[in-house]
């Protein structure tokens, strides 16, 4: 499904027609992000991670990105050296919370439409950035849904919500947030918000959610903890800046697909 997306990435043919190497780049608005890296283990030590991940980089600034960012594992020395080299400083953890909060008895998000709710909600939090093409993905792929939350008729908060694995042969039992943000002036509604999110979750049949939460929004991680979530698995989160890592919003995004 990647590739058939805008800004799809770089694939490194060798001998041309067998794929050696590839790195997805996805593109939400002012923010480009470095997704899947492979390269085949017979052409691994050759060069070609190094060679094909500075071309993601430079498709996503020829797109007019001016955030480039990825995460990647704690553990990898190797991969934070590479990423260093190319100008991504590591940053905060990226931490995935997986749990069942409360569910909430009443809701009053609604199915995003299509329209420019998503930009201006994620706008304001970050300048430029538009997720809103991740929730395109999932509605053309048939993979999910995407919720909002209007306050007094105006975008405060939304939900890009993935109800089925990314890889063919996969289960998923939980609903995995990929991107969602809310407003500064509606943080006061997220624990809500964030119930209606598992009541979504359980009348898609599913155990629960799964957050991307950045651990430089400690308060949001308390928040998920006390909720009866648990933190099940953690990436290191590089950037060319710290636009995503403010400590006072609430924003969630997964960078690693």
């Amino acid at each position: 499904a990647a590739v058939q997306r805008p800004h799809a990435g770089v694939v490194i043919e060798w001998p041309p027609g067998r794929v050696a190497g590839y790195c997805f780049t996805h593109v939400w608005g002012s923010v480009g992000w470095l997704g899947t890296l492979g390269v085949t283990p017979r052409k691994q030590g050759m060069g070609l991670g190094r060679a094909v991940t500075a071309a993601g980089l430079d498709l996503l600034h020829t797109a007019g990105c001016q955030v480039l960012a990825l995460e990647t594992m704690p553990e990898s020395g190797k991969n934070i050296a590479l990423y260093t080299r190319l100008g991504l400083h590591p940053g905060y953890m990226t931490l995935l919370c997986q749990g069942s909060p409360p569910p909430s008895q009443e809701t009053h998000f609604e199915t995003w439409c299509g329209d420019d709710a998503l930009r201006r909600v994620a706008s304001q939090i970050v300048p430029g950035l538009d997720p809103t093409p991740a929730a395109v993905w999932l509605d053309e792929e048939g993979a999910g849904e995407t919720l909002v939350w209007r306050e007094d008729g105006a975008p405060a908060a939304f939900a890009i919500l993935r109800s089925t694995p990314r890889r063919l042969e996969g289960a998923q039992a939980y609903l995995t947030v990929e991107a969602a943000a809310c407003l500064p002036q509606a943080a006061i509604h997220w624990p809500r918000y964030l119930r209606e999110t598992q009541t979504y979750a359980e009348r898609q049949a599913k155990l629960g959610i799964v957050l991307p939460i950045n651990a430089a929004q400690i308060d949001l991680l308390r928040d998920a903890l006390d909720a009866g979530m648990r933190v099940v698995h953690t990436r290191v989160r590089m950037a060319t800046s710290a636009a995503l890592e403010r400590p006072d919003t609430i924003l969630l995004l997964t960078l690693a697909m």
